[in-house]
């Protein structure tokens, strides 16, 4: 494709309505000729044309406080507004040189880096590198202004900023050639040291870099979605950026439980391995290839054994099903334990001692087992002089339906364990993602209008039987835990709070009796003294003498009890 030249056209004015004399209309050409030309410059040449080299070009150093910031069409510039720039360039100094004019005075007016001569000024840089062209001398200042305001345009809009795929792979490249993230992130400034390792995790993940653009995930997204990129596990990078953003976390957690039990199942596997098994990595149904050793027989039609499968293990593949809490295990040994030998009773109970003949249940811990299920590639079955079972029947029809109805029975069976595998895994998953929102919604300063109900018919619903009976009697409604929760139903969000307190005040009240002066503890002196501190003046109510005495305030010796 050949380049574009592009020229100047002169900008032909049509005629008048009533035309001029030839004479008068050439004159009026030329002035207008004249005025245009005093205001408009031609462009620099297009094309592959070569720009004029400027006379007495020179680059050098100069102290920033030398240096004049003219006329600039950036205007309000504050540096206090800008701390990463100025930290940037107090730490590594100006390195794009300033464009600069040296006046016939010799003075040195900037045209282009006016930002960066300020903040060097600001933060006492001694010198900076500036680019200096000698200012024409055959414009005039008008013509001058209208220069260098449009190339201050032309060089402030035309520049193009670094994109987030490539600041990413930027990271990733310091950090391959051995740079440290401590380095990195001071370097960079901008970045702190626990996200260098997430850039470049997406630095080096085409998927991840492609979503940094996009602006659609975190950094801390990215940087899951990255990490799958980058082991080629293309089917969790899929789930990740096909989930909805408020299930991201929900998905990502998953998808590691998942990725976490698989480790473990190969982990698992490594004995059966190297004892000639071949390993499944998934666990075969009832359509697949594959015949459990469980549903063959021997030519005598004894069941398969244990002994019959290891004594060709290299015929046989292995498939380990994880069986959770399935042992007890002394956490010091790491013996087995039989649960049966074991007094519960004991558990959370250190004073108690254990029945005759059992062990106390400290020191013990429940742990997963791993349990292996043989299966025989079915176009092996003839070479191995095994058999499938043939059901007792008279009716070989009838044969042939229970076949398929314990064909039917297992199948339900894997599924209901697959089933509850999943699940529970997605429960663990679910659970760690509410306790990360809790985590944060805590941090918050103001609770939400749903707060005041919830807590307070929380509280309902788990009052003692002596709260309730207290807290029905001082509202005058019936002695019910649903009548109190239709109260606080219908109660506002100011009132709803009313009603928690009082039911945390009536828990403490049931504690206390008539001999409360004699008791004196922490608990009951919050309480009392908090019942002082809210009475209003119209309440009539302050902490008498006993109650001085349970609140620790005075001694009950010197009660007088004469009066």
């Amino acid at each position: 494709m050949s380049p574009t030249t592009l020229t100047v056209v002169p900008d032909i004015e049509p005629a008048a309505a009533s035309p001029a004399p030839l004479g008068d209309a050439a004159v009026a050409e030329s002035a207008t000729s004249a005025e245009s030309a005093e205001n408009e410059r031609a462009p620099h040449p297009a094309g592959g044309a070569e720009l004029e080299v400027p006379p007495n070009a020179t680059a050098a150093y100069m102290d920033p406080r030398e240096l004049v910031i003219a006329e600039n069409v950036r205007t309000g510039f504050d540096v206090a507004e800008h701390p990463k720039q100025a930290d940037s360039i107090r730490e590594f100094g100006v390195g794009a040189p300033v464009l600069a004019e040296r006046e016939p005075d010799g003075s040195v007016h900037v045209l282009d880096g006016q930002v960066r001569v300020l903040i060097a000024q600001a933060v006492g840089l001694t010198r900076v590198p500036v680019w200096i062209t000698d200012a024409p001398t055959d414009v005039d200042a008008k013509q001058r202004r209208i220069d260098r305001t449009m190339t201050q345009i032309n060089l402030n809009e035309r520049r193009i900023p670094l994109t987030q795929a490539d600041y990413t792979a930027g990271v990733a490249l310091m950090l391959d050639l051995g740079a440290s993230p401590t380095r990195v992130a001071k370097g960079l400034q901008q970045t702190k040291r626990a996200e260098v390792r997430k850039l470049a995790a997406v630095g080096r993940s085409a998927t991840g870099r492609e979503l940094a653009d996009a602006g659609q995930y975190s950094l801390d997204q990215l940087a899951v979605i990255a990490d799958y990129d980058n082991l080629g596990d293309t089917d969790a990078v899929e789930k990740l950026t096909t989930t909805s953003r408020y299930n991201f976390s929900y998905t990502a957690k998953a998808i590691a439980a998942d990725r976490d039990e698989t480790r473990r199942r190969l982990h698992a596997s490594l004995p059966y391995a190297a004892y000639g098994f071949g390993i499944l990595t998934d666990e075969p149904g009832p359509d697949d290839a594959y015949l459990p050793a469980t549903e063959l027989t021997r030519a005598d039609g004894e069941p398969v054994t244990d002994d019959d499968v290891y004594a060709d293990p290299a015929r046989w593949l292995v498939w380990v099903d994880l069986e959770e809490n399935a042992e007890l295990v002394d956490t010091a040994t790491g013996a087995l334990v039989d649960p049966d030998t074991v007094d519960w009773d004991t558990q959370h109970n250190p004073d108690t001692e254990p029945g005759d003949g059992l062990r106390r249940a400290d020191g013990l811990a429940w742990r997963d087992r791993w349990i292996p299920a043989y299966y025989l590639p079915a176009d092996q079955l003839d070479t191995t002089g095994l058999q499938r079972p043939v059901p007792p029947a008279a009716d070989p029809h009838e044969a042939l339906a229970a076949a398929e109805r314990a064909a039917a029975v297992r199948k339900e069976a894997r599924l209901a364990r697959r089933r509850v595998r999943e699940l529970n895994k997605r429960g663990v998953a679910a659970a760690e993602r509410r306790e990360e929102f809790l985590s944060k919604y805590v941090q918050r300063s103001k609770p939400p209008v749903q707060a005041a109900h919830f807590v307070a018919e929380y509280l309902a619903r788990n009052l003692a039987p002596g709260a309730l009976q207290l807290v029905t009697k001082l509202l005058g409604i019936g002695w019910s835990t649903e009548e109190l929760v239709k109260v606080i139903g219908a109660a506002s969000t100011n009132r709803a709070w009313v009603l928690a307190l009082g039911m945390v005040l009536a828990n403490r009240e049931v504690t206390l009796d008539k001999s409360l002066w004699r008791t004196r503890s922490e608990t009951a002196a919050r309480y009392l003294h908090l019942l002082a501190d809210i009475a209003a003046p119209d309440d009539d109510f302050a902490l008498v003498d006993v109650e001085q005495a349970a609140a620790g305030d005075i001694d009950f010796h010197d009660i007088p009890i004469d009066k």
